[in-house]
């Protein structure tokens, strides 16, 4: 189990928001060259649901880091910081994100957000998901405030070219006292979809923990599943079939968030 936590510590560190290595370099902006005409094109694929996507189900579950103590920004932040996090916030302050950021992280205003020491454009999508949701279920976040406290808790690579880690959205949740159920299984997302409920999904754009990875939320609306920012030059939501499809065989699901059966918009 020790050598499969190991490998595991190393994918990640090595992907987030669809970067590679140097060598395929593969990012959200890249994504959309191979993800943007799968995602929409129902008719140029056959998808055979859940037995072409995996999963890291067979070597993740719950871990302490999951459940980290996520400290939120009213909690840390003072107006004499003078840290890169503080330094990031004045900036992002001035950037007004309003509603549902349905569109893909390299389009204005968003892509003008900086997480750690890079624009939202390549690393943003951990944080904007979490933003879609809660403003989804009737919260208010603040994207400034929100990408704060991503850097402060969750990022991968010390810089933010990494993103950020994708489990560790459940520490936000908690902190601010928002229900929800944690999933490492396509089906679970599948399911919480055809239940009317809206999700979080993380996945690595690859067969392997070394590829990497995007992060969406996505919703029913009117019996049609939309994703919001589906991929890095997305003009607006992206309508899928399924959430096997969004994923395509070529796929590994990391993790997912949807409602609590107790929590109603």
């Amino acid at each position: 189990m020790k050598i499969l936590a190991v490998i595991l510590f190393l994918g990640i560190m090595l992907s987030s928001c669809g970067n590679k290595a140097d060598s395929e370099r593969l990012n959200d902006s890249a994504f959309t060259t191979t993800a943007e005409s799968s995602a929409v094109d129902s008719d140029s694929m056959e998808v055979d649901e859940s037995s072409q996507v995996g999963d890291e189900s067979g070597i993740q579950g719950d871990s302490s880091e999951d459940d980290m103590k996520w400290r939120l920004f009213e909690d840390t932040y003072k107006e004499t910081d003078s840290g890169r996090a503080a330094e990031n916030y004045a900036h992002n302050k001035g950037i007004k994100i309003e509603d549902l950021v349905k569109y893909g992280q390299e389009n204005p205003p968003v892509c003008d957000l900086i997480l750690g020491e890079t624009r939202f454009a390549g690393v943003g999508c951990e944080v904007i998901a979490a933003y879609n949701y809660l403003t989804y279920e009737g919260f208010e976040p603040d994207m400034a405030k929100l990408a704060y406290d991503f850097e402060k808790n969750a990022l991968i690579a010390a810089d933010g070219s990494l993103g950020s880690n994708p489990r560790k959205i459940s520490g936000l949740f908690k902190a601010m006292g928002v229900g929800y159920k944690r999933f490492y299984k396509v089906d679970e997302a599948q399911a919480a979809v055809d239940n009317g409920k809206p999700v979080i999904v993380s996945y690595h754009i690859g067969l392997n923990i070394f590829s990497g990875i995007h992060t969406v939320f996505a919703v029913k609306e009117e019996g049609r599943l939309y994703v919001y920012n589906c991929y890095n030059s997305a003009a607006d939501k992206t309508e899928v079939e399924s959430i096997y499809q969004l994923m395509n065989k070529n796929s590994l699901f990391i993790v997912g968030y949807t409602e609590d059966d107790g929590q109603m918009r």
